[in-house]
């Protein structure tokens, strides 16, 4: 009796804690847009409409999109742009906040190029990541090419650690990065029976030349 009580206890909060956290998260945001233009919406008319702030709210976006997409709102946008990059405090917040939208609003594939294992945290050990970016690293005169590897944490992928590699010590896994995730998310319990290595040309190193992939040990 027991066991079968605690066994209903679990199963219970697995269905509601996740409703309940939603719903949390979406009052949150709904207050908090609501709130940017609500109150001075119901001073103009007169009387409070819950949900008025966010529509005028949406509104002002979808505006200030469309004219961010038209010849004329481009210079603009860009002659602002140069201006707030004179202001020191304000220039660093601005820069932290344009990056983490631009960053959200591109899609999984855009932002994860390639699915990899590297051996990390200790040799021997093989971690799951995903390819961010490249750059380079200049010591006497040697350049190497270094990967930027992003290694999300179970459960929640948007935590984790973002290392630096040489792109010849990466293995790059055959995975679409919806699989890859899927790994990741279920902690391993949902994995594909095997992982290949990709085929074919190696990470470029943005001379057309390229690196030797490494395969996975023993």
């Amino acid at each position: 009796m027991r066991g079968h009580l605690r066994a209903t206890f679990v199963a219970g909060l697995v269905v509601t804690v996740p409703v309940v956290a939603t719903f949390l998260a979406l009052r949150f945001l709904f207050r908090s847009v609501d709130g940017l233009l609500g109150p001075s919406v119901a001073s103009l008319i007169g009387r409070d409409i819950p949900g008025l702030g966010l529509l005028m709210t949406l509104g002002l976006v979808m505006l200030a999109g469309l004219a961010a997409r038209s010849f004329v709102g481009r210079r603009l946008a860009g002659a602002g742009a140069r201006v707030i990059d004179q202001v020191p405090i304000v220039r660093s917040l601005y820069r932290a906040s344009r990056e983490i939208v631009e960053t959200a609003t591109l899609s999984r594939r855009q932002v994860f190029r390639e699915v990899v294992m590297l051996e990390f945290p200790r040799p021997g050990l093989y971690s799951y990541g995903f390819v961010t970016g490249y750059t380079s690293r200049e010591v006497d005169g040697d350049t190497r090419r270094l990967a930027h590897v992003f290694i999300p944490g179970p459960p929640v992928p948007t935590t984790g650690v973002l290392v630096a590699v040489p792109a010849e010590q990466l293995i790059v896994l055959d995975l679409s990065v919806e699989v890859a995730l899927k790994l990741i998310l279920s902690g391993g319990m949902v994995a594909p029976p095997s992982l290949r290595v990709r085929e074919g040309p190696a990470v470029p190193n943005g001379d057309g030349e390229a690196f030797p992939r490494r395969t996975p040990g023993p």
